[in-house]
């Protein structure tokens, strides 16, 4: 970890900016490698321009950073080259760099794990680097960036220190049983408030849940109910084949889309009949598979359909996730049936009225706020802490007992600020960064 270290930070391919990073005690003197003059004289986070060489062949023109010690990523001495973003000219230069004694590549994450471990940031704010990075949707930009400005560790830091207040009142009260007798001390009061902010936090998890896997929004119903015809419709680009033959769908078809800052999987089923056989009843059974693991099902309904079929089509998905409405409203220029939404893939009609309704369905629960939690990782640690607290509070009497668990749950939230954190830990965190970050 004292050695010095070096990475291209920006992704592989061609570009008009490529950036190499360098951090440690000998930044300065890999830089000065590939400095055509040498390394100038710098002024702390000022670009500064300069030719860049390797050996005696100069290579390119660009731009060069200081961020001295401790006032940088890492808290070490960082140096950046902002070069033209060839991937040989990166190259080229990486390699003249790594020939400086005491310089080598960095690991993935290990720019982020340096910051860490010279508390630059804590484990939750690293992992919102990794996470933005890696963000697909809006929802996940907002989550990470929420995490990245320290929005989750200061309500974590707050429910450690009620439970570390409770934990030294308890432990005060088993070390000088005597000083304290008949003191009044409010353990309870510092449990409860330290519970509050896990339960909250664990309510924003169960929320992040579906900001970090996306949504998955199935399409099913009979055949020829115009299902293909809405897929194509909610997609914006003709993916399904249709057809006026029922049963043209024979397998599940996937379309990725955004929905209230969400990524949204939809998917296009085969139709539902009775008596179907062969590769028709395959095709139904991965509909039924489908439908399983579905946040949403659309049911589409055929015009003239009865109240006895509709029933019996409603029964292939929990009501909580049923949203039902009519196909073909192009046939009878109609947008709702009853206390149904009558749509017409082919028209439009009703359409913008659909998305609308998956909108309140994808954001009921406040998915569209700035989630605090979206990691497994993090969810797992609060409802250890959870747990933990509420054995202490259970254990009444028995301080010995509370003490314990007041431990555990410290040690829950700690770990998701890195306090003390292992190795083992840190490598599986780290594990998922790209090497230049």
């Amino acid at each position: 970890m004292h050695a010095t270290i070096v990475a291209i930070s920006t992704p592989v391919g061609r570009g008009g900016i490529g950036i190499i990073r360098v951090s440690g005690p000998r930044a300065r003197a890999a830089a000065a490698r590939v400095c055509r003059c040498g390394l100038p004289s710098l002024v702390p986070r000022v670009a500064t321009r300069v030719d860049f060489a390797a050996g005696d062949t100069a290579l390119d023109r660009g731009l060069i950073l200081l961020f001295p010690e401790p006032k940088s990523f890492t808290g070490e001495t960082v140096v950046e080259l902002h070069t033209h973003g060839s991937p040989r000219l990166l190259q080229m230069l990486l390699t003249e760099i790594l020939l400086e004694p005491g310089v080598r590549l960095a690991q993935p994450g290990e720019f982020s794990r340096r910051a860490v471990r010279n508390g630059q940031m804590d484990l939750a704010v690293a992992e919102s680097v990794a996470d933005i990075i890696a963000a697909e949707s809006e929802a996940q930009v907002h989550a990470a960036a929420a995490q990245m400005v320290g929005a989750l560790s200061i309500r974590v830091e707050a429910a450690r220190d009620a439970v570390l207040r409770a934990r030294a009142t308890v432990d005060g009260v088993l070390e000088f049983p005597e000083e304290t007798d008949g003191a009044e001390y409010d353990v309870a009061s510092h449990i409860a408030e330290a519970r509050a902010t896990v339960v909250d936090l664990l309510a924003h998890g169960e929320r992040g849940r579906l900001i970090r896997r996306g949504a998955r929004i199935v399409i099913f119903g009979p055949a020829n109910a115009g299902k293909s015809t809405l897929f194509n419709a909610l997609v914006g680009v003709e993916m399904a084949i249709v057809d006026a033959e029922p049963g043209t769908t024979r397998d599940a078809i996937e379309a990725t889309l955004e929905i209230a800052g969400l990524r949204v999987s939809l998917v296009d089923t085969a139709g539902l009949r009775e008596g179907a056989e062969g590769i028709e009843q395959k095709g139904i059974e991965r509909t039924r598979s489908a439908l399983a693991e579905a946040d949403i099902g659309i049911l589409v309904i055929p015009p003239g359909a009865s109240d006895s079929q509709i029933a019996i089509w409603e029964r292939e998905i929990d009501p909580s996730r049923l949203l039902a409405v009519f196909g073909k409203a192009d046939l009878v220029q109609a947008t709702v049936e009853g206390d149904r939404l009558r749509v017409s893939g082919t028209s439009g009609l009703g359409i913008p009225i659909l998305r609308e309704l998956l909108e309140q369905r994808l954001t009921q629960g406040g998915i569209g706020e700035a989630v605090l939690v979206t990691s497994e990782r993090h969810l797992d640690a609060l409802r250890r802490a959870a747990a933990a607290l509420d054995r202490a509070i259970a254990v009444g009497s028995s301080l010995e007992l509370a003490s314990a668990e007041l431990r555990i749950g410290a040690q829950a939230l700690a770990e998701i600020l890195g306090s003390d954190a292992s190795t083992e830990l840190l490598d599986a965190v780290f594990a998922r960064f790209c090497i230049g970050k």
